[in-house]
C-alpha cells in the first residue's frame, strides 16, 4: 500500500497474519534463488514484505534483504519471525512503494508478495527498475487465495458465516483470476525473459488456522467484526467441527518474474 494513501487496512491483523498467512514454499523461494544467481554478495528488497513470509526464507540465500512495509507492527513481528529463525541480515524499514529512492542503494533482486495490488503499479515498476542491478531483476509471488476463490464446500461455509456478521465482502467469485496480466505490465517497464512459474501443492488447515487465516484478511480484520469477533469465531468454530472433515486447500503460488538487461 503507498503511503500517499492514510489508511491502514491491515490495523489489527497483524498477529493472526504473522501465524496464520502462509509462506510461498520453498520451491518457490529455491526458484527465485536459481532464477537470479542469487549468493552471499546479492541484496533483495521485500517491498510490502508484511510480517516476513518472503525476506526471512530468503535471508538464508543471500547477504542482505530489505524488508519494507508501511505497517510498523507487521514489521515488528516480521523481526521477530528473523529472531526465530537466526536470520541476522535482515533490514527492515518502514516505508511503502512511494518511498523508493536511491537512499535505498541497488538490489540484485525486488520481491512483493500479495502486496503489488496495493501499490501505484506503474510508478512503482518504474522505480524498481531503476533500483535494479543490470541483470537483477524483479519478482511478484502471489498465493491463491481460498476465501473469496476456493471452490470448497467448507469455504464456502466459511465465507457465509462471516458475510452473516459484517457483510459487505467481496464477492465470492470461485478461481476467478482478478489481478491485471502483471506478466504484460513488468515486460512494459523495460523487464526482459518474463516468466510465470507456477508451484502447486494440497495444503491442510485445521479449525483455528482457518478461524485466524480469516481473521488476517484486511476486510475481516478484528476492528471490522469489532464486538461480534467472539461471537464469530466461536460459531465458526462450531461449523467448523461439526463438518468433521479434512480442510483441504488446492493451493497454487504464482511467481512472475522479469530481468533487467545487462550494460
Amino acid at each position: 500500500m503507498s503511503s500517499d494513501d492514510g489508511s491502514n487496512p491491515f490495523a489489527s491483523t497483524e498477529a493472526y497474519y504473522a501465524s496464520y498467512r502462509p509462506g510461498y514454499g520453498a520451491a518457490a523461494i529455491r526458484y527465485l534463488d536459481d532464477r537470479f544467481d542469487l549468493d552471499g554478495s546479492s541484496r533483495v528488497l521485500d517491498l510490502g514484505c508484511g510480517t516476513g513470509q518472503i525476506a526471512v526464507p530468503l535471508a538464508a540465500h543471500v547477504g542482505e534483504v530489505v524488508g519494507m512495509d508501511p505497517n510498523e507492527e507487521m514489521l515488528r513481528r516480521a523481526r521477530r519471525r528473523a529472531d526465530a529463525a537466526r536470520r541476522e541480515n535482515v533490514e527492515w524499514i518502514v516505508g511503502s512503494d512511494a518511498d523508493l529512492d536511491g537512499d535505498l542503494g541497488t538490489f540484485r533482486l525486488v520481491t512483493m508478495g500479495r502486496s503489488f495490488h496495493w501499490m501505484d503499479q506503474e510508478r512503482t515498476l518504474e522505480r524498481i527498475h531503476r533500483l535494479t542491478e543490470p541483470e537483477g531483476g524483479v519478482a511478484i509471488c502471489n498465493d491463491a487465495e481460498w476465501f473469496t476463490r476456493g471452490t470448497k464446500a467448507w469455504q464456502d461455509d466459511v465465507y457465509a458465516l462471516a458475510n452473516e456478521h459484517v457483510g459487505n465482502l467481496p464477492a465470492r467469485t470461485g478461481p476467478v483470476e482478478y489481478d491485471d496480466p502483471w506478466d504484460e505490465l513488468i515486460e512494459g517497464f523495460g523487464f526482459t525473459d518474463v516468466e510465470v512459474a507456477v508451484f502447486e501443492s494440497e495444503r491442510e488447515w485445521d479449525v483455528e488456522s482457518v478461524v485466524g487465516y480469516v481473521l488476517s484478511l484486511s476486510y475481516c480484520s478484528p476492528a471490522t467484526f469489532g464486538e461480534a469477533k467472539s461471537t464469530f469465531e466461536d460459531d465458526l468454530r462450531t461449523r467448523l467441527d461439526e463438518r468433521a472433515e479434512r480442510f483441504v486447500q488446492d493451493a497454487e503460488v504464482t511467481v512472475i518474474a522479469g530481468r533487467k538487461e545487462p550494460l
